[in-house]
């Protein structure tokens, strides 16, 4: 059928061009102006009819001739979804309540009321140590406390009644506050040698045994953790900082614990270290979820979505001379064309188009670095 088209093509062309030819020789030989003027103008028709039949018909092998050499190509359909950019730190699990219980007062561990592991409430007794004959003090001193204030009452009465020196009256008063505050002293004093939970937790490890002797500011006594209100502290790059806020999407993976929560920042500090260019964010970890403190975890901050994003391959796109990154599209026609494109964040080997692209667009990606633009393709499944 092609070389039938073909002759055909030349036969009309051969026909036409002796017919046109003789013609136009009688017209040159009878110096016709007006003739030469009308033939030219009959034959400038013709050229314009045969051109567009040649179009016709090379479009029409391009698409049909398969023994033509083509190059081989697959496409992927632009197409829109969703497009999550973000940074990936490392980040620590912490808590406010993680602390070391330091003896106030000197002397021997007496006993020790919890054992490691133990879950305890805020007031518990943890521990007491050897008051060393505080307590008597204490005893005596309330003796005297108790009748510096019944002289004082007393002596308020009389001086009520306009009987006695003031002298006397300010005396008693006197003595009754003094014996008073140091009672209060004295309490205060026997109050440290009793060790209680500050606050509801678990007893992490106890550091000292009954009877070892203990001192202010030398060691700790045991410490006491709480696995409430834990959170995921990070130092993210000062560059980031435009684009992570309070309130920005993030996810915690903890690998030792295989587990992993979707939350958001609830706290982004102001201040740039000067140190390593870097600011801080906490991330409050699930309360369903439990973990503990110092565990190494991955923060991923989701700086940038998108939900309708046009994304295409990263290893589709070239670039030119200039660093301008273009892809090559299908036309109509089965040939390639070069389409040059703006593009933004990448994200696991996928880059969001900005630019240059439609939706539903036919793009090279097996055989993109091989073909040249208006070159014809086939494409392969």
């Amino acid at each position: 059928m092609k070389y039938f088209i073909l002759f055909l093509t030349s036969f009309v062309l051969v026909s036409c061009g002796s017919e046109e030819q003789q013609t136009a020789q009688d017209l040159i030989e009878n110096k016709d102006v007006e003739g030469l003027e009308q033939k030219r103008t009959t034959l400038v028709g013709k050229i314009e009819v045969l051109r567009n039949e040649l179009g016709l018909v090379t479009g029409a092998l391009n698409r049909l001739d398969t023994s033509k050499k083509r190059a081989l190509v697959s496409v992927i359909s632009v197409d829109t979804s969703e497009f999550k950019h973000r940074i990936s730190l490392q980040s620590i699990v912490k808590t406010d309540r993680n602390m070391l219980i330091q003896p106030e007062f000197m002397g021997a561990v007496s006993s020790i009321q919890v054992s490691e592991g133990q879950t305890v409430k805020k007031g518990q007794l943890l521990m007491q140590i050897d008051d060393g004959g505080l307590a008597q003090n204490i005893r005596l001193q309330e003796a005297q406390a108790n009748l510096a204030k019944t002289i004082f009452e007393r002596q308020e009465r009389l001086w009520n009644e306009a009987i006695g020196s003031e002298i006397e009256y300010l005396q008693a008063k006197t003595n009754y506050e003094s014996q008073r505050s140091r009672l209060e002293q004295l309490n205060d004093q026997l109050e440290k040698a009793i060790i209680r939970a500050p606050f509801s937790g678990q007893i992490d490890d106890i550091m000292v045994e009954v009877g070892q002797v203990v001192s202010p500011g030398v060691a700790p006594l045991l410490r006491l953790v709480s696995n409430i209100n834990m959170y995921v502290e990070a130092d993210v790059p000062e560059q980031y900082l435009p684009n992570v806020t309070k309130g920005t999407p993030v996810r915690v993976e903890i690998p030792v614990l295989n587990t992993s929560f979707d939350a958001q920042i609830s706290h982004r500090a102001t201040h740039i270290s000067t140190e390593n260019r870097t600011f801080r964010v906490t991330v409050d970890v699930d309360p369903r979820i439990k973990v503990n403190p110092n565990l190494i975890s991955t923060l991923h901050i989701f700086d940038y979505i998108n939900p309708q994003a046009l994304l295409i391959p990263t290893s589709i796109i070239s670039e030119n001379a200039t660093g301008d990154e273009f892809v090559f599209v299908i036309d109509e026609n089965n040939k390639a064309q070069k389409v040059f494109i703006k593009t933004g964040y990448a994200q696991n080997g996928m880059i969001e188009v900005l630019e240059g692209l439609k939706l539903g667009a036919s793009i090279i990606s097996e055989g993109a670095r091989l073909v040249k633009e208006n070159q014809p393709v086939q494409i392969i499944k």
